[in-house]
């Protein structure tokens, strides 16, 4: 797709486009232009506005967070002086600890890092209801910058963009079992898809996708990059088909995979 085709398509609000490439035969995409902070988005603004989207519509809730995070576990969020924050019915709940990116991909527990990598199982998540539930973070040991997880393995990249990855992880041993595996290649972003898809950004913008991973085989093998916006992408989210992607300037597109 041409840049001139996609930049004439931003004044509508969701526009169907049709391109191809060498990842498919055809990608079918809904172009959103939008100001607001998708799912599993950390934004650079010091505060963003709190949304959910709701079919083709974005919904203002209240609050402030830079960080924000919907899976099996919950709505979870941080805001810029890294509290964490879970929405129980309409309010949210401060829960204990200190995080700077927080994801709720995993099998009812959350994970996240704050150069070092924590996990919440998930008596601690789904039985958070305020100041007087238990929470008990598991620190994972090691120094990491992101960190997501699904539901059979959790991955992760250090500040120097080194990608590691954890097996066998589940709702009441988010630690997983055997440790850190480090996987070859250089990411500085990676999220984890609830299918056990995994998808990432490197330092310069380009998209990837870690070919052949299953519930068996959550390490997969090797690396595919995704011949779009290559160079102008910082955040990439995955779940249910949907492949959402922030170029450099805020836009949010939802790829159907």
């Amino acid at each position: 797709m041409g840049e001139r085709h996609a930049q004439q398509s931003l004044a509508n609000l969701d526009v169907r486009i049709h391109c191809s490439g060498s990842w498919r035969d055809a990608f079918e995409w809904h172009l959103r232009q939008r100001t607001t902070v998708p799912l599993d988005y950390p934004t650079e603004r010091v505060e963003a506005l709190r949304f959910c989207l709701t079919g083709f519509r974005h919904e203002h809730i209240s609050g402030k967070l830079k960080h924000i995070t919907v899976g099996p576990a919950g709505i979870w969020g941080v805001s810029s002086a890294n509290n964490i924050y879970k929405l129980v019915a309409t309010k949210w709940m401060q829960v204990p600890g200190l995080l700077k990116q927080i994801d709720a991909g995993g099998d009812q527990f959350v994970s996240g890092a704050n150069h070092v990598p924590f996990c919440l199982p998930m008596d601690s998540t789904i039985g958070y209801i305020g100041a007087n539930s238990p929470v008990d973070w598991v620190s994972l040991g090691g120094k990491l910058k992101y960190y997501s997880c699904g539901p059979y393995s959790c991955w992760g990249v250090s500040s120097k963009d080194q990608i590691f990855m954890r097996k066998k992880v589940n709702s009441t041993h988010c630690q997983g079992v055997g440790g850190w595996q480090h996987i070859a290649g250089s990411l500085s972003m990676i999220e984890v898809g609830g299918d056990c898809s995994v998808y990432g950004v490197n330092s310069i913008g380009n998209v990837y996708r870690r070919d052949v991973t299953s519930d068996c085989h959550p390490e997969g093998q090797g690396w595919t990059q995704i011949p779009l916006y290559s160079g102008d992408v910082k955040h990439v989210s995955y779940d249910t088909g949907h492949l959402w992607i922030i170029r450099k300037n805020d836009n949010i597109f939802d790829c159907t995979v």
